[in-house]
């Protein structure tokens, strides 16, 4: 059965939840009355299966089972996704078998760390990558950091087929009373990066993103 969502539709449904929150764009698209209802038998008849293979590897296979059925079932869910993180992000399913109704379907990036929102950069210039900064600062939690524990938010970044990991830290000054923020970037197979400036923060995005183009823009 064909999904009554185009791609388009998909992309209309998860482009407003990408730059703020993933969990967002999760709850959206698992809520659908059509993943809902996919969700639902996929899970029951997966978890049916347990019982012939047990073990992790059951749970593996179960798992895979459901995520062909998923790209059967929603080729334009998936062509939504690429389209929208530049091919940086991918459609996943976090199964839970003991618990099939607690599924979700999610964007997932294949990162050692967990991101909670992505974001394009449209022109390689500092200032779009300082702002692309300051929309990751907007998911900081609200509320005062604790010493010695900072309040984080992580974002990634995409720019023509590239990410780039983005953390910004809000520390509690060293007298208990102010604030301020640092930022690092996680760049992959490479050391991440610590900055103290926001705005050296932003020149070093674009350098990472794009080395051979970042000083027309900078």
């Amino acid at each position: 059965m064909p999904s009554p969502y185009s791609k388009e539709d998909w992309k209309a449904r998860i482009e407003p939840h990408l730059s703020t929150s993933l969990r967002a764009v999760s709850d959206d698209i698992t809520r659908t009355n059509v993943v809902q209802e996919w969700l639902h038998d996929a899970s029951m008849e997966a978890a049916e299966g347990l019982g012939q293979v047990s073990g992790m590897q059951g749970s593996m296979q179960g798992y895979m089972r459901m995520m062909n059925a998923l790209e059967d079932r929603f080729p334009e869910l998936l062509a939504a996704v690429e389209d929208l993180t530049g091919g940086c992000g991918h459609v996943d399913l976090h199964w839970r078998p003991t618990n099939p109704n607690f599924s979700r379907v999610e964007v997932a990036f294949d990162r050692d760390f967990s991101v909670d929102l992505f974001v394009r950069l449209e022109a390689l210039t500092t200032e779009a990558a300082r702002s692309m900064i300051d929309t990751v600062a907007e998911a900081l939690p609200d509320g005062s950091p604790f010493p010695n524990r900072p309040n984080t938010a992580t974002g990634l970044v995409g720019y023509d087929g590239s990410c780039l990991g983005v953390r910004v830290r809000e520390h509690l000054a060293d007298d208990g009373q102010g604030r301020y923020r640092t930022v690092t970037l996680l760049p992959e197979d490479e050391d991440d990066v610590n900055l103290r400036s926001l705005q050296d923060a932003a020149r070093r995005l674009c350098q990472v993103l794009a080395p051979a183009d970042s000083s027309s823009g900078v």
